[in-house]
Parts: C-alpha cells; sequence; structure tokens
C-alpha cells in the first residue's frame, strides 16, 4: 500500500472515530430509555455504535444490545 493510501485510509477511520465519539457526547445526557428508542429507530452505523458503546457503559451487555437494537419500532 503506497503512503497516501495509508494517509487516506487512517483518514476515513478517524472520521467514524469522530462521528462516534460525537453520538456518546450526545447521548451522554439522556436517560436508558431514550437511548433505547434512539437504538432501535437508528440506521447509521456510527450512531448505533455510540448509543452501544453508552448503554454499555450503563452496564448492559453486548447480547441484551442486540436484542434491543433489533426489537419492533414501538
Amino acid at each position: 500500500m503506497s503512503f497516501w493510501q495509508k494517509l487516506f485510509a487512517d483518514q476515513q477511520l478517524n472520521v467514524h472515530k469522530n462521528q462516534t465519539a460525537c453520538v456518546e457526547n450526545d447521548c451522554a445526557c439522556k436517560s436508558n430509555e431514550q437511548l433505547i428508542q434512539a437504538l432501535t429507530q437508528a440506521t447509521d452505523e456510527d450512531v448505533i455504535l455510540g448509543i452501544k458503546k453508552v448503554l454499555a457503559s450503563r452496564g448492559y451487555s453486548r447480547k441484551e444490545l442486540n436484542e434491543l437494537q433489533h426489537l419492533p419500532l414501538q
């Protein structure tokens, strides 16, 4: 892989990490119920990952989060 390819590949990875971090910051002040509702409605992978990270830090397991993500919309 050339230098330029490596540089741009890292840049794309950083963009995803930054988006996920922004979602985490936005979600930090929301209740678990609000986050679960947002998770069931989310379609963007960065948003889903950010919400899952916040809920995981609040004690939810990966299994629970995967189950919550696939709940039908209410």
